[in-house]
């Protein structure tokens, strides 16, 4: 099981790196967690093409997370995609992605009927909505979701991946909570954003001296029983 970090940033504007994104993969299976922008051309950069994504999952709906999803559909159309999209993300996620989908649709159809291409299966969406906690076999990795604290967003969900005897941790957008230390133990590699306190400035509610500062993980890390762990910066 392998993990591409496809996109680190925020929504501020930063040109070295791209929108919040990361491809789980393995040996049979392509996950993508969020789309932020930027992700086709860093799918490109790492030479996964847009055919082979087995799942889409977001951790929540912030924009700077779903950003590239048009993007992403109308360039896997592109890429020859003959399958439908697999998605799966929060409450909400349905009519979320259809919204943006039909705010295209006369684009679309007018692409359709000009290109004349074989298939327009990848402008078809699978969209499943997560409960508070559950189990998804995507072929060779078993994907665990559980929800995270990520006030003011009322669904938002990290993940354990599991493939091959190995453990994947990914936070998504969360501060160190009761459910992501219960459901990260024993992970291989924990994936944890961070708050990088030079983005935002100091806010009467959103950031203030005392929750501004950078966190110290290495009491997470201990807890957690592994050395292995990645932080990137913070996502809103």
């Amino acid at each position: 099981m392998l993990l591409t970090l496809l996109g680190t940033g925020c929504p501020k504007v930063d040109y070295k790196r791209f929108g919040p994104c990361n491809l789980i993969s393995s040996k049979k299976c392509n996950i993508l967690v969020d789309c932020g922008s930027g992700v086709t051309q860093r799918l490109d950069e790492v030479r996964k093409s847009l055919r082979d994504i087995d799942a889409l999952v977001f951790t929540h709906l912030h924009s700077d997370h779903v950003v590239d999803f048009y993007q992403l559909i109308i360039s896997s159309w592109h890429s020859y995609r003959i399958k439908p999209w697999k998605i799966y993300g929060p409450k909400g996620t349905k009519k979320f992605l259809y919204q943006i989908m039909n705010a295209w649709k006369d684009e679309r159809n007018l692409r359709i009927k000009y290109e004349v291409r074989n298939s327009i299966q990848a402008f078809k969406l699978d969209i499943h909505e997560f409960s508070e906690y559950g189990k998804i076999n995507f072929k060779d990795i078993l994907m665990e979701y559980f929800t995270v604290d990520h006030k003011p967003v009322k669904y938002a969900y990290g993940f354990n991946f599991y493939s091959n005897k190995k453990k994947l941790t990914v936070s998504g957008d969360t501060k160190p909570c009761e459910n992501l230390m219960k459901y990260a133990q024993k992970a291989d590699v924990l994936l944890h954003e961070v708050f990088i306190e030079e983005e935002i400035q100091l806010t009467n509610k959103m950031r203030t001296k005392k929750n501004a500062r950078k966190f110290d993980f290495s009491g997470v890390f201990e807890f957690l029983g592994r050395e292995k762990s990645i932080t990137f910066s913070f996502t809103s």
